[in-house]
């Protein structure tokens, strides 16, 4: 027995010493890869040379803050904590949580300490108010909604200094700000991430100052990326998000190439300090990136994709390219931003194959109403996603055929009550959208439209009707309410069904957006009819 017990002991791996005695997580709101790629950061490219890191880690859907920055710390995703969009309150939701507290809330890693270590000093730092009603503040020691971005800095590096805590998390704001006011990509964007890079240098520098560096371990994360001057959609530039490990623990130069989503942040944290994650939590630690141990085999690896063409005109964000034209024939032009392969085509809802699809050589033109799929082929096989266009083509001289109302509010949280409301402009548009109209014919903000026609339909049966907006958004088939997309939020399409005979029907579509980016474009889909903008050559004023 004695041999046995011997045999058994050498073959017990001892679990390593990592030595971390400080965790600080750093968050900031809206810091895409392409802005630390493209932007002067020094102390993040630091941490990504001496640290581990990838580029590639993924937000939960949708890609709002609130939904994310729940998942970020409580290790898990939307269906388990059940902050689903930023209209999210404690008492006022739809989706319970799978499990709560004693408090009534989902456990986050503030809860984690809170219950396993209680005896640690524990911060949470916020830039934006928001965040700090997604946790518990018994489970924190010191909890402070900071004063824009060099406010919270500077209130997290006091902290630090004060109190060498065991658990720090600071949420800085402007990148996100910056993203909706000037545009994800735009000069001032990249520059707001410059600052993000030197804020968390002065977070970095007060753990040195306060003697805690060499045990500190130090996450760097962001809630979501964004698409022009938004965010909330299932795009790659608003899901995709830096996760970057450094410090005390942590092997250098070491690229995650496993997945990395939201929820393993807190998962992370938990591993580094040793706390039992509850059962609940679907977060895992990325375990690879610390010293001594090893790195996971990865058995599926990300498929690398070619860019997909270019179509053009390109509309907008947020909707595919073509867009509304009064015109007798409209050009269409697509390009291949790679190097290498064929722009192929198919005119209609059919995915583009070798056996359906046109190689594009040259501008053709359009006379009518059409959807077009484009995607990249080299060696015979489809190397890209596909994009998508969607020309909406009347006669020039064609009567616009959507009548809307224009109204200003106050700190608009809902649609408006619009039986008690006076509008501040009336006219007529080509079909429903805020184009042309927000921005345009009225302020940008505490904005609400309501927009009318009639929908002539070809064929009976059941039709599938959406709304893509940002903000809130309603859609009315004769007078019935068929998709709600109400509340404050991000780019986010919300659908509903009905069945319709053949004929004239009316849609009235009420829409607001609050402040910040805005969008709004309402699809529909039938038997015979694939999903697309409702065309304006189906829009008629008269029932």
């Amino acid at each position: 027995m004695g041999i046995l017990i011997s045999l058994w002991s050498c073959t017990v791996k001892e679990k390593p010493d990592l030595g971390i005695e400080h965790v600080v997580v750093i968050g900031v709101d809206g810091m895409s890869p392409d802005g630390i790629q493209k932007a002067h950061t020094p102390m993040l490219d630091t941490m990504v040379k001496y640290g581990a890191a990838t580029m590639n880690a993924r937000a939960v859907l949708p890609s709002s803050s609130s939904p994310n920055w729940a998942s970020m710390i409580m290790g898990a995703d939307t269906e388990q904590h059940g902050i689903t969009s930023n209209a999210w309150e404690k008492f006022d939701h739809q989706l319970s949580p799978v499990v709560a507290t004693e408090r009534g809330t989902f456990p986050s890693i503030f809860t984690l300490f809170k219950d396993q270590q209680p005896e640690a000093h524990i911060g949470a730092i916020y830039d934006w108010d928001g965040f700090g009603r997604l946790f518990e503040k018994r489970d924190v020691d010191f909890d402070i909604d900071g004063d824009h971005e060099d406010g919270t800095t500077k209130d997290a590096v006091a902290y630090i200094k004060e109190n060498t805590p065991k658990f720090t998390f600071v949420h800085l704001d402007h990148v996100d700000h910056a993203g909706h006011g000037m545009g994800h990509g735009s000069k001032e964007y990249y520059r707001s991430v410059q600052k993000a890079d030197s804020l968390i240098a002065e977070i970095v520098d007060a753990a040195k100052q306060a003697g805690m560096f060499e045990k500190t371990m130090f996450l760097i994360a962001s809630d979501h990326g964004g698409l022009g001057y938004g965010h909330g959609g299932e795009s790659p530039a608003e899901m995709t998000i830096p996760f970057i490990l450094y410090g005390k623990g942590i092997k250098e130069g070491y690229t995650i190439e496993e997945t990395v989503y939201q929820y393993d942040n807190a998962a992370t944290v938990a591993f580094a300090m040793e706390l039992k994650t509850p059962q609940a939590w679907i977060g895992r630690p990325i375990t690879g990136a610390f010293l001594g141990y090893e790195k996971p085999k990865v058995y599926y690896t990300r498929k690398e994709q070619v860019m997909a063409p270019k179509i053009l005109p390109d509309a907008g964000y947020f909707e595919p390219a073509g867009g509304f034209f009064k015109a007798d024939s409209v050009a269409v032009v697509m390009q291949n931003p790679n190097r290498e392969g064929s722009v192929r085509y198919t005119l209609g809802s059919e995915m583009p194959t070798l056996e359906n699809s046109t190689v594009y050589q040259d501008t053709f033109y359009l006379k009518k109403t059409t959807l077009i799929k484009a995607a990249i082929f080299q060696d015979g096989q489809l190397k890209s996603t596909v994009a998508d266009a969607n020309f909406r083509i009347v006669p020039p001289n064609n009567p616009n055929a959507v009548k809307y109302l224009a109204y200003q509010g106050e700190k608009m949280e809902k649609l408006p009550d619009f039986t008690v409301s006076k509008p501040v402009k009336e006219g007529y548009v080509g079909e429903f959208s805020h184009k042309t109209l927000i921005g345009d014919a009225t302020k940008e903000d505490q904005i609400a439209l309501v927009l009318e026609s009639h929908l002539q339909i070809e064929e009976a049966g059941k039709y599938s009707f959406f709304t893509t907006s940002d903000d809130g958004s309603k859609l009315f088939v004769n007078g019935e309410l068929v998709v709600d997309n109400d509340g404050n939020h991000g780019v986010r399409e919300r659908g509903g069904s009905k069945v319709l005979e053949k004929g004239i029907h009316l849609l009235r579509v009420e829409y607001y957006n609050g402040g910040g980016g805005y969008h709004l474009d309402v699809k529909y889909k039938g038997p015979q009819t694939p999903k697309q903008i409702i065309p304006a050559d189906k829009l008629t004023l008269k029932n």
